[in-house]
Parts: C-alpha cells; structure tokens; sequence
C-alpha cells in the first residue's frame, strides 16, 4: 500500500499526499490504523521525524486521530461526503470556481466569527505556528499549498463546528488544481501568507468586524488570481525554485 517517496523536495508533504490520496482512493478507511512510526519511515523510505510531521499535519487536517499508547488512526468515515460524489457531477471550470468561492465566502466568514467565540489558547497558538511556518517556507509550493489548508482548516475546527470541518476538506479538494496553480503565480505565495497574519491578528484580537473583511478580502484576491489561470498550459510543482512559471507544451 505505502511506497517509498521519490522526490527530493519536502518529504514530509509528500508523506501527507501519499496518505491523502489513500484515504481518497479507499484504501485507509475510518478508524483504520497505521503502521507504527519506525515501520511507517521504513517503509516510505523517510526519517522518523519526517513521519512525525507528517503524521501533524494530518492531525491539523482533521484526517488522522493520534490515540495516545494506541497509535495513529484514520478520522475520515467512508459514509461521509465523498468528494468524487461532487466531482462526477461538477466540471471545475471558471464558472464552477466562481461559485465555490462564493461558498467559502459565506462559510468562512462565519468561521472566523464563530473561532473568535469559540478557539482555545492552543488553537491560536497552532493558528500562530501554521502562519510562522508559512513565512520561514516561501520558497516551497508543497509546503505552502499544505500550510495554507491548514490555516483555513484549523480556523474551522477551532470554529467548534465539525460540519463546517468536513465542508471544507471537500471545498479544498474541489479547488485543487486551481489552489495549487495559483501558488505558482508571482507574489502569490507572500501575499497569501500576509494576508493570513492579518487574519489571526484580527481572530487574536477577537475583532469580528476586522476577521470577517479580511477574510472576504483575501477569498476575492485568490479567487481573481485563479480567474487569471491560463489552463491549456501543462504546468508541476517544483519545490527548489520560488515562483515557477507553468511549462508549455513546447518547452523542453
């Protein structure tokens, strides 16, 4: 099931894909465990430490369940909303993105509202890492794409609401391509991450007004972004060079 990781960019996002797209296709299900730490870097060909933040990031995800002296488990039912329910009947195209940003709109404005009542110190202190991270990695589109689902992942479970959780993870997984596309345009990836700081300031501050307006401000700068996505390029993330740009179909 697991195969060593072929690349030499950030190994512990290539963990996290792995394990993500497993759990996609149906082979991790709910409640299912994984192999134990040292047998999980064996076998992905990784250090222990890279698991370990691996194995964070899905936490910070929602996907995995770390039961203290039991092990790590997978936190995604199969009788939930299955994201390719969604995709067999949505053709992501610009139309489409207008309107699941529309979505986001509505659900995360009201997130940042409800994470101001409801967040705990540790949420703030785990909103604080993601956006430092995030500062320190601007040279790597894995990690960035990453971080930046965990920002507005972890706003909405600090939110307390587990519907609006699962809401998101397939909102996210919709705009994909289109999210991972868009850390590729110049100046995206900074802009991206100052907007966030201004977001937990504004949740650290517990100024709702200010939370709601950036979050709206920075949904309609990324959506405007991805409207601007040439899509009949061929394009990869690369994760040694900052702001790469797609690769047609004549490049060699």
């Amino acid at each position: 099931m697991f195969e060593p990781v072929r690349t030499h960019g950030n190994l512990s996002s290539e963990v996290v894909n792995q394990i993500i797209q497993l759990i996609k296709n149906g082979e991790l299900n709910q409640g299912d465990k994984l192999p134990a730490e040292r047998d999980l870097a064996v076998m992905l060909g990784v250090s222990r430490t890279v698991i370990r933040d691996a194995l964070k990031t899905l936490v910070g995800l929602g996907m995995v369940n770390i039961r203290h002296g039991m092990g790590a488990f997978i936190n995604i039912a199969s009788d939930q909303v299955d994201i390719s329910r969604l995709e067999s009947f949505l053709h992501i195209d610009n139309g489409t993105v207008d309107e699941l940003f529309q979505v986001r709109q509505i659900l995360e404005t009201q997130a940042v509202i409800w994470c101001i009542e409801n967040a705990s110190v540790k949420d703030i202190e785990q909103l604080e890492e993601i956006v430092r991270k995030a500062k320190i990695k601007d040279s790597d589109n894995l990690s960035l794409l990453t971080l930046d689902a965990q920002f507005h992942l972890k706003i909405c479970e600090a939110s307390g609401n587990r519907v609006l959780m699962r809401l998101m993870i397939n909102l996210l997984d919709l705009l994909g391509e289109s999210r991972t596309r868009t850390l590729m345009v110049s100046g995206r990836q900074k802009q991206s991450v100052s907007e966030h700081s201004y977001i937990l300031d504004a949740i650290k501050n517990k100024d709702v007004t200010e939370a709601t307006k950036r979050m709206s401000v920075h949904l309609e700068d990324v959506r405007c972004e991805i409207r601007e996505i040439d899509y009949s390029v061929d394009w990869e993330i690369e994760n040694t060079e900052a702001n790469v740009e797609p690769k047609s179909e004549n490049q060699v």
